[in-house]
Order: structure tokens, then sequence, then C-alpha cells
């Protein structure tokens, strides 16, 4: 729920693009409420989703104006290209101002997807035979076929009973049990019944399945697409050059980061070892992050 309302809350704080012309007396007012080294820049470098989403906001704005001078299909041949330039998809996606994803990330979109699937225990009815010649003549002493569905015996010329004229399953002539595919048939020549049991087999068998990556997941470039301006082909160039509000920043942490533990600057040498955060909001201490990404206080 904290990172939800966190993502509310900056979008709420980034909006604040649209009012960059805030007056002075405003700008000074809430500076007081700053820590004495608090630095924008160094706010923003620490929280690169906040870039993100005002510069999502203001290729959306863009958009909207722009699409009105578009027709459908120049739009839709757009964003197809857009898509289909992947070298500079891929540097939308892995730019931490931007897509917000690592290249490790990126990587594994195009890996092949593995799944695995273990069965254990399975258990199945065994048919018993004796004193049976099976095949093509080759004599056995005993066999024991795994009764697969459909299960079907066939005793017609049967001399007795208990004599089997063929069966479908899997059979092993060593006794232990051979699966054959569903509906192979195994002809027996002759041989006596010895009833049928049901084994618990204690084997687990894995399967393995690969399948083919398919490319950038549709939610990923559906999200991507939000960096996309409608009327140009080189957006990255275009998203650089988007001018950032910085008081906007400094605005969501007096707003949102301060209460709720942001780490507004990086730790001192000697700030190391301080207790990382453990206060929940509203929180009443400053705070820093180090170099392993953790969140400590700031004494």
């Amino acid at each position: 729920m904290k990172l939800l309302n966190k993502y509310l809350i900056s979008v709420a704080a980034i909006s604040m693009v649209a009012c960059s012309s805030m007056d002075v007396e405003y700008s000074e007012a809430v500076e007081e409420n700053f820590p004495d080294d608090f630095d924008h820049a160094v706010y923003m470098q620490l929280h690169p989703e906040l870039v993100s989403l005002q510069v999502r906001d203001y290729v959306n704005t863009y958009n909207a104006e722009a699409k009105t001078k578009l027709t459908t299909e120049q739009i839709s041949a757009d964003v197809d290209s857009f898509h289909a330039n992947l070298d500079q998809i891929h540097q939308i996606y892995a730019d931490p101002n931007l897509g917000g994803f690592s290249e490790a990330q990126w990587d594994s979109i195009w890996l092949p997807v593995v799944s695995e699937k273990t069965t254990c225990g399975n258990k199945f009815t065994v048919l018993n035979l004796q004193q049976l010649v099976a095949g093509e003549g080759d004599a056995v002493d005993t066999v024991k076929i795994k009764l697969l569905d459909p299960i079907t015996i066939t005793p017609e010329g049967a001399t007795s009973p208990d004599s089997i004229v063929s069966v479908k399953g899997a059979v092993d002539s060593a006794g232990t049990l051979k699966e054959y595919t569903m509906g192979d048939s195994i002809w027996v020549m002759s041989g006596k019944n010895m009833g049928t049991s049901v084994v618990d087999s204690a084997t687990c068998v894995t399967k393995v399945d690969t399948v083919p990556s398919t490319g950038i997941p549709t939610v990923t470039k559906n999200y991507l697409e939000k960096f996309n301006f409608v009327d140009t082909k080189d957006d990255l160039t275009r998203l650089k050059k988007i001018p950032l509000d910085t008081m906007a920043f400094s605005i969501q942490y007096i707003l949102f980061g301060r209460d709720n533990g942001w780490a507004y600057r990086k730790c001192k040498e000697d700030e190391a070892s301080n207790p990382a955060i453990t206060e929940t909001y509203p929180v009443t201490k400053l705070y820093c992050v180090d170099e392993a990404g953790v969140v400590r206080e700031i004494k």
C-alpha cells in the first residue's frame, strides 16, 4: 500500500509541472521546510522514477495536441515504427530516468521460457501374467503389463477363463514396467492371468518444456509507448531535451517524501553504520541512502 501511495502522491506532485510559474513568494515559503543541505539535483538522481513520471506527463500532454493534427492512420504508423525500432526501445527501457528497467531485465525478455512439471506417486493398474509367449515368439517367464487408458483385454480364443489373447498396455519381459505410447498393442499368444494389482509409484518424473521468447510483453509495450511522440521517429533525442521542472521535485519531497522516509541525499562516510529506517508514516527523522541502497537515519 505504501508503494501505491508513493506513486499516487508522486504523480500529483509532479503534475505541478503545469504550474511552473509558481510565484516567488510561495517558492521562498516552502524552502524553509527543506533540510539545510537539500539539493534538488541530488534528490532527482536518487529518485529517477520522479523524472520518468514528469517525462511521461509531458509526452502525454504534447500528444493530446499533436493528435488533433494527425489522421488515425498516421498515428498508428508512428506507433508501429516506434515499437519496430528495438535499438531505441532498448535505450528507453534501460534508462533509469525513462523506462527504469535494468539491462538484466532486458536480457531476460529474450530468453526461452522454461517450465517444469513434476509428477510423483502416480497410481496405476498392473496386469500380472505368467508363462507366456509375447511379441514375436519371445519366450518369457513373467510379464507385468501396465494397463493404460483405455484398458482393453481380448479373451477371444482363450482356452480357459484365465488365459489372455491380447492386451493394450505397457510390457517389460524383465518384470519391470515399461511404458509404451497410448494404444500400442501387445499380443499374448498364451498365458495365465495372475490378477491385477495397484502400484503406487514413488518415482518422481519431471517434464521440462522450453518455449522460445515471444518478445517484449504486451504490458511492457503499452508502458513504453508512453514515451512515444506521435509525430516523430527520433523519440529518444526529444525525450532527452524535455525541460524538467526542478521545483516540482522539491515540492514532492515536502508534500510526501519527507513524511514517508525518502532519502534526500547520499550517506556520508560516518553515517554508513547508522540505523536503517524502521519508522512508518509519518516519519519524524531525516534519511540518507548508503552505497548498498539501504536507507539510514541522519542523526
